[in-house]
């Protein structure tokens, strides 16, 4: 019997012995030396917030400008806020992204100073130490040039300089997205499946309908695609996600009380109570938050992000079975709403059912699969009834 893990007798096929291999010298010969370590200052706008060494914090400029996830100034504060702007590698076409910027790392900070933290969002990004540049000029970097690369993998052309600044990788999220540029409007424009981009936009048509704070999701493409515009309008203010708070990505009762002592309770139990209308089980501390104005808070953002609402029809047929079926709704947003008394609004079900067919105008194998549109309502309906 061959010993395998003996030398003298592993050959190449030819009954040679395999050669002596300096695998150091290989490793040491081919390994990237890319230096992604930071070291200058965190801004808001043009200030100087916070000074930073070899990634880490050192300390503050001006606390009342800081991200909330930084306020306490804890050891890793820093790498902490960079690792909640930084684009979820697992999508697909990340990885397409970061080939076309010459990233190479995984590491999330890594990323993220590639792209000088700056988001569509809010107004933070890094100056390296000794630089003149000013943010006007940093803004003005950002281009859309490699959406189609976002949305759909390798893209035969992209209009794209090596001294643009993509927004894509501080876009965060699981689902294949994009930030897009229409009439000088920053627009978010999210690939899911069918249902799930009819999910998207029926919830928000709801929430409006009701008056509440929400954001305008439309199909486009035949509904294969949404898009909405930027809630911060361009940085006119900044979003802070809720975990920058709670620093966990499904804790609502904490959540819950900092909203309450921010004054914006009544904003967020009419996003509960959409949640529950609509059976949304998504709702994390990523897809709400507050918004803050040259460091002020001003208001809880509006409701977005709502394409895993109508869980039960969604993706898996055999879900369409429990339609009726409203524990979710009753074991997790109902305890909310009566703990704090809200008063439930009324709603027009004719009006729903309208709003229900208008939205499968543009869904048009949806409008056409019968019983899709009766089980839609008929959720809505049912969770309704159980929260009266």
């Amino acid at each position: 019997m061959i010993n395998y893990w003996n030398k003298e007798e592993i050959g190449n096929g030819r009954g040679e012995c395999m050669k002596n291999v300096d695998l150091i010298n290989i490793a040491s010969k081919y390994s990237k030396d890319d230096n992604y370590d930071f070291t200058g200052y965190l801004m808001y706008k043009d200030k100087e917030i916070a000074e930073i060494k070899d990634t880490e914090f050192m300390k503050s400029l001006d606390d009342s400008l800081l991200p909330i996830i930084m306020i306490n100034k804890k050891l890793g504060c820093f790498e902490s806020w960079l690792q909640t702007r930084v684009i979820d590698t697992h999508r697909t076409n990340s990885r397409q992204i970061r080939r076309r910027l010459s990233v190479r790392t995984e590491v999330p900070k890594e990323i993220v100073i590639k792209a000088r933290a700056v988001s569509i969002t809010d107004n933070y990004w890094l100056k390296w130490d000794n630089e003149n540049i000013t943010y006007k000029e940093v803004r003005g970097r950002l281009s859309d040039g490699l959406n189609t690369v976002a949305l759909y993998g390798n893209a035969i052309e992209s209009n794209f300089t090596d001294l643009d600044i993509s927004p894509e990788l501080t876009n965060i999220g699981s689902f294949e997205k994009c930030w897009k540029l229409i009439d000088g409007y920053w627009y978010m424009i999210k690939k899911g499946s069918y249902k799930e981009n009819f999910a998207e936009v029926l919830v928000s048509n709801i929430a409006l309908e009701l008056g509440f704070k929400a954001v305008k999701y439309e199909p486009i493409d035949n509904g294969t695609l949404v898009k909405c515009r930027d809630f911060t309008n361009s940085g006119e203010v900044d979003f802070e996600p809720m975990f920058s708070f709670v620093k966990d990505y499904w804790e609502i009762d904490d959540s819950v009380r900092i909203i309450e002592e921010l004054g914006y309770i009544q904003d967020f139990l009419d996003i509960t109570f959409i949640d529950a209308l609509c059976y949304n089980i998504d709702r994390h501390t990523f897809n709400f938050g507050i918004l803050r104005k040259d460091g002020e808070p001003i208001g809880l953002a509006p409701n977005f992000d709502n394409n895993l609402a109508l869980s039960g029809v969604l993706n898996d047929k055999a879900l369409e079975k429990t339609w009726y079926s409203t524990s979710f709704t009753k074991n997790n947003y109902k305890p909310i709403l009566e703990e704090y008394n809200y008063n439930i609004p009324k709603v027009d079900f004719e009006k729903i059912q309208y709003i229900i067919n208008d939205t499968l105008k543009d869904f048009h194998t949806l409008e056409t699969e019968i019983g899709f549109k009766d089980i839609v309502f008929k959720m809505i309906k049912c969770n309704y009834e159980e929260l009266l």
